[in-house]
C-alpha cells in the first residue's frame, strides 16, 4: 500500500460521525447549494464547526483572562 493510501486510511480512522437533525426544507436548500458550489455537505459542516470552535475557544480565553485580572 502506497503512502497516499496510508494517509487516506489514517484520515478515515481519525474521523467520526455526527448525526444532525434539521428541517427538510433547510436540508434541501443546503444540499442544493453544496452541489452548486461543487462541494459536499460534510466539508461545509466541518469548516463551520471548526470556525465555531475557534470562536468559542477565543471567547472562553478572553473570559478567563478577565476573571484572572479582576
Amino acid at each position: 500500500m502506497g503512502t497516499y493510501h496510508a494517509k487516506i486510511n489514517d484520515m478515515a480512522k481519525s474521523e467520526d460521525t455526527v448525526k444532525l437533525i434539521i428541517g427538510k426544507e433547510l436540508k434541501i436548500r443546503f444540499k442544493s447549494l453544496c452541489v452548486q458550489a461543487e462541494t459536499d455537505m460534510s466539508a461545509v459542516v466541518k469548516d463551520l464547526v471548526a470556525v465555531w470552535c475557534d470562536e468559542q475557544e477565543k471567547k472562553l480565553a478572553m473570559e478567563r483572562k478577565k476573571s484572572n485580572s479582576a
